[in-house]
């Protein structure tokens, strides 16, 4: 009978270890999308099996519904991956690390140096991983190369019309941080200089969200794991891996704003509130929020208000006054091109027609990847405090509010989403903490979380990317290494003279836009030197549509070759004598009849 009972025992275990393994295997299978999802999923369970009986202790054993549920999860994945993936993460990651228990009374001190030598691993990582991209020529003139002329005109006290996008810096929206940053291009006059500035004020969140941590949860190691979290979560690697963007640097400043609204003054809380909403205009809809919502658990009512007042303020003399100063028709990203043009169009629309509304502001897959990603990386732990959903809403009403220019999945997007997922998570931890509930491996479990959802995702990024961008060395349209070396010689060769008008192919562009005047390409007619790179990227064209742009300005007869090494080729206006370039040759005498073509997938402006 013994014999039995344990035979019975170890059985049960291997089924439940089994299950377990499938749901693990399920992860891969997605990720992979292999043929041979059922091999995969079979060594999944019988290396689960093994391990449970191995491991009879195993906590996740302890679950057999939860284990039939990341079971059935797993071998959904190779047809169904999405939403799948959303529900089978943090299964997984409880058979891990199971979250749920009393605390360890007798945690380990923090060792004084961790947090320190976080902040600047993460920022050489952040910097070296962004920098390195733009040295290989993978940058782009859309968002670098528009705000390193940005910052250029500013710290040169030059008339403040940004020529890429064709309008003054102000009327895209509200960045007047710009005015902070921009002397630091006077002491390093490159483009990667914005690209620093971008990964310190990233890697800086680990210090407010440690604070935070150790306000709301009484203990180092889980305010180390809010830090860890932060830097694991792949729409912040998205964000700081796209080029250059005020968004990364007010997300930043969101995390210091709670950290002093809950931590610190009313001058703390003054100024990283103004930095916040001073980064986008957007932002201090995001301040409001936040102020609102820690006004609801921890932070006195009259800050709470006192903030969100102020940043409503600020947001509507923005909006109301300076929009349609700067830019004529005022602010430009709130639209529903496919619904009307006109307000009273759209809502008739709307109205009229609700499911084809519904489906055209929800039914996107980037948009639920902007939905739940950010929560995932969290292990939704947030849900535990409702409050944590209503922490949400700026970044949400941003991606449903529109059936265009804000539904866009990666960039910088989702760093927001991020940030007060964060402060939801820590707000959830701290009413699970409080019912005894949050156990000794609640940080395991999250950082499992965050390393799943970046490094086995069943989704592609948004440059094509099968796991998160920071865990790619390489940009797949990064240049050659040949090619890279005659870019840098155009680039020498081209100069600094602020007096010349330029303009360049996209991924040559930041390099070039140090002067009052760089174009893209659609305005070549209008430049004195004209900078290409014949294998290069073409965005936001076609190849087709490229090459016939290029033909057609030199069918004008304004420019010869001054320059070409390989691929590399530079154009200057004037009738003197061309160089010899085989490359640019061809091109010319190319006349292939261009097809109809959709425009080059690339950056949303």
């Amino acid at each position: 009978m013994n014999q039995a009972r344990l035979l019975a025992g170890r059985l049960r275990l291997a089924a439940v270890g089994a299950a377990w393994g499938t749901g693990a295997a399920g992860l891969l299978v997605g990720h992979l999308r292999s043929p041979h999802a059922v091999a995969i999923l079979g060594i999944g369970a019988a290396a689960g099996a093994m391990v449970a009986l191995a491991r009879p202790r195993w906590p996740a054993l302890e679950h057999p519904f939860l284990s039939l549920a990341a079971a059935a999860a797993g071998a959904s994945m190779g047809t169904l991956p999405e939403p799948t993936f959303f529900l089978l993460v943090p299964l997984v990651a409880a058979a891990l690390a199971w979250p749920i228990g009393p605390a360890d009374p007798d945690e380990r001190p923090l060792p004084a140096w961790a947090l320190p030598a976080t902040f600047v691993f993460a920022a050489a990582v952040f910097f070296l991983q962004s920098a390195n991209r733009h040295w290989s020529f993978a940058s782009g003139g859309k968002d670098l190369g528009l705000f390193y002329q940005t910052y250029w005109l500013i710290a040169h006290g030059q008339p403040l019309m940004n020529t890429v996008m064709g309008m003054h810096v102000l009327a895209d929206h509200m960045t007047f941080v710009d005015w902070l940053f921009a002397p630091l291009v006077r002491l390093h006059d490159d483009a990667d200089t914005l690209l620093l500035v971008q990964a310190v004020a990233v890697a800086s969140a680990v210090f407010p969200l440690h604070g935070l941590g150790l306000r709301l949860l009484g203990r180092a190691r889980w305010a180390f794991t809010l830090s860890w979290l932060w830097l694991l979560a792949p729409d912040v690697h998205m964000g700081v891996m796209f080029d250059y963007n005020q968004t990364p640097l007010g997300t930043a400043g969101l995390l210091w704003t709670a950290w002093a609204l809950v931590c610190r003054g009313p001058v703390a809380v003054l100024l990283a509130t103004l930095f916040t909403c001073f980064c986008k205009g957007n932002f201090c809809l995001y301040v409001a929020v936040l102020a609102l919502a820690l006004g609801v658990r921890i932070v006195p009512w009259r800050r709470s208000l006192a903030v969100a007042a102020l940043a409503l303020g600020i947001f509507l003399v923005e909006i109301v006054v300076l929009f349609p100063w700067f830019r004529e028709g005022g602010f430009r990203h709130w639209e529903f091109e496919e619904l009307g043009e006109r307000p009273a169009e759209i809502f008739t629309n709307m109205v009229g027609h609700p499911y084809r509304a519904a489906t055209l502001v929800v039914n996107q897959p980037q948009k639920r990847r902007a939905l739940l990603q950010p929560m995932l990386t969290t292990g939704y732990v947030g849900l535990a405090d409702p409050v944590s959903l209503f922490l949400q809403a700026p970044n949400w009403a941003e991606r449903f509010l529109s059936t265009h220019r804000t539904r866009w999945w990666g960039y910088y997007y989702g760093m927001p989403a991020v940030a007060t997922a964060l402060v939801g998570l820590a707000l959830g931890w701290r009413r699970l903490h409080a019912a005894g509930r949050a156990g000794h491996r609640m940080p395991r479990y999250l950082i499992c979380c965050a390393l799943l959802t970046g490094l086995v995702p069943p989704y592609k990024t948004h440059d094509g990317d099968r796991r998160s961008m920071l865990y790619t060395l390489r940009r797949p349209y990064a240049a050659a290494p040949e090619d890279v070396e005659t870019q840098r010689a155009a680039v020498r060769f081209i100069g600094k003279d602020p007096r010349l008008k330029v303009a360049a192919q996209y991924h040559l562009l930041p390099h070039l836009a140090d002067r009052p005047a760089i174009f893209m390409l659609d305005r070549a007619a209008e430049a004195d030197v004209v900078a290409l790179q014949l294998n290069g990227g073409t965005w936001p064209e076609g190849r087709p549509a490229w090459r016939r742009r290029l033909q057609d300005l030199w069918a004008t007869g304004g420019f010869h070759v001054a320059f070409c090494r390989g691929q590399s080729v530079v154009l200057f206006r004037g009738a003197g004598e061309s160089v010899p370039c085989p490359a640019w040759s061809a091109l010319i005498a190319d006349r292939r009849e261009a097809p109809a073509e959709a425009a080059e997938p690339g950056p949303p402006s």
